[in-house]
């Protein structure tokens, strides 16, 4: 059997998403110097981790370059980074 055209969409829908999460998650360990034991999930408290105004400020400018977006000044604000789905929802408002 063939695979209907949009059930490949869905798979590739699926795999950005997943590349998303993977590639925030890799920004945020960097940024924030996380240890590789850390467990990051989408609504782990970032700032619980270390995330501040200077931290966020670099978390901004890696997805800038990864995702080819520019944040709006008024959106650089620690909540819109405090967790990522909170980032994804920021990402999703400049896509």
């Amino acid at each position: 059997k063939g695979v209907k055209a949009h059930e490949g969409l869905q798979v590739l829908e699926r795999y950005e998403v997943n590349h998303m999460d993977e590639r925030l998650k890799e920004i945020i360990m960097t940024v924030l110097e996380l240890s590789e034991d850390i467990e990051l999930n989408e609504d782990t408290d970032l700032t619980a981790l270390g995330l501040d105004s200077m931290t966020c400020v670099e978390v901004v400018v890696n997805l800038e370059e990864e995702f080819g977006v520019t944040v709006e000044e008024e959106d650089l604000l620690v909540e819109n980074m405090a967790s990522i789905n909170c980032i994804k929802k920021l990402l999703e408002k400049y896509q």
